[in-house]
């Protein structure tokens, strides 16, 4: 496997944060939605486990279109490609150790485009899987949530532990995505009582780095594509809303010090205590890590639907539990950011 330089220090970084691999060592992995941004990044992290370390980590990776899967990915005798809807009886017949459910739509773009199908993958999507669980049973059943399934919250209450909810309106189009991940981790609680199953829930904040779609139209993705390019930063909005970014490489190590040490049954945020403006994430940028290239921010009025997407003005998560388990955040919001186009910059030199 050929790594940029970013993703060597990246995937090294995580192995020594998570004491090793051995809870993984030999595993047969199943991955969902295995062309997405984290789990593209995961299934990477494993192949670099394989190659530098010997670990034996075996990937079934399922997806809608193989076409889609990285080719070097694609190619390693360690990956399984299945190809299939994961809104289907799920037709593996043998058992699997581990299964990460990642595949969903996450882009506000589909909300409105496709609602149906942002919902179907977060509940009838993790009925089957659960239902192949339950049948063939795994050591670990790994749901992949969201920190909006907290919903709207008073400005008091942030920011927010794993038992704090607040409103969300179901009868809104833009709810489809957060309404769907809520009953999906009910989903997997419930089979967790009624059956048995080995469930445990992350819920990410905002997830970025190496792999992202820079033209996912999201803030922070344009702003990596906008300084790549050598471009300013446009604004389509004041700016206001505060959120907490979480560089990869510092997701995918709490997301295995839950599967390693987490409990059954339980809800884990694995985000940044860090928490950033929207306008002040651009100027940032702009104005200190990469003030070389001169480039302003400009903030523009928006003609976008806001009904893409639930508004919040703030999403800070606490993440004290994630914590408790041993884990420890080691890259800055800032630092992410350089780090994530340096990653793109090697890839123009590959």
């Amino acid at each position: 496997m050929h790594f940029t330089q970013t993703l060597n220090d990246d995937f090294i970084k995580i192995q020594q944060a998570t004491t090793g691999f051995n809870f993984l060592e030999s595993k047969r992995v199943l991955i969902t939605g295995a062309n997405g941004f984290i789990a593209s990044y995961l299934i990477n992290y494993f192949l670099f486990l394989n190659s530098k370390c010997g670990a034996k980590i075996k990937v079934i990776a399922l997806l809608r279109n193989k076409n889609k899967l990285d080719k070097q990915v694609a190619a390693n005798e360690a990956v399984e490609i299945v190809e299939q809807d994961i809104c289907q009886p799920i037709t593996l017949n043998y058992a699997v150790d581990i299964i990460l459910h990642t595949a969903s739509y996450a882009c506000p773009s589909f909300f409105e485009t496709d609602p149906v199908g942002t919902s179907l993958p977060n509940t009838l999507g993790t009925h089957f899987l659960l239902e192949y669980a339950k049948n063939n049973p795994v050591q670990q059943f790994v749901f992949f949530s969201t920190t909006g399934v907290y919903g709207h919250n008073p400005a008091e209450r942030y920011p927010l532990t794993e038992t704090d909810f607040g409103s969300l309106d179901c009868a809104t189009l833009s709810s489809c995505y957060l309404e769907s991940k809520r009953m999906g981790e009910n989903l997997c609680i419930s089979y967790h009582k009624q059956h048995g199953i080995p469930v445990k829930i992350i819920r990410p904040a905002i997830t970025f780095g190496p792999g992202i779609d820079l033209k996912g139209n999201r803030s922070y993705e344009d702003f990596i594509g906008k300084v790549l390019s050598d471009e300013d930063i446009e604004l389509l909005s004041d700016g206001s809303a505060i959120r907490n970014f979480c560089y990869i490489s510092d997701f995918i190590s709490g997301l295995l010090t839950v599967i390693s040490q987490g409990s059954f049954g339980e809800a884990y945020n694995v985000a940044t205590d860090e928490d950033i403006s929207i306008s002040q994430l651009a100027e940032k940028l702009t104005a200190e890590v990469f003030q070389d290239k001169q480039l302003k921010v400009i903030y523009k009025s928006s003609t976008v639907n806001k009904a893409l997407r639930t508004e919040f003005n703030r999403t800070t998560v606490d993440i004290n539990k994630t914590k408790a388990l041993g884990w420890e955040l080691q890259v800055s919001t800032l630092k992410g950011f350089e780090r994530t186009v340096k990653h793109y910059n090697e890839l123009r030199n590959m």
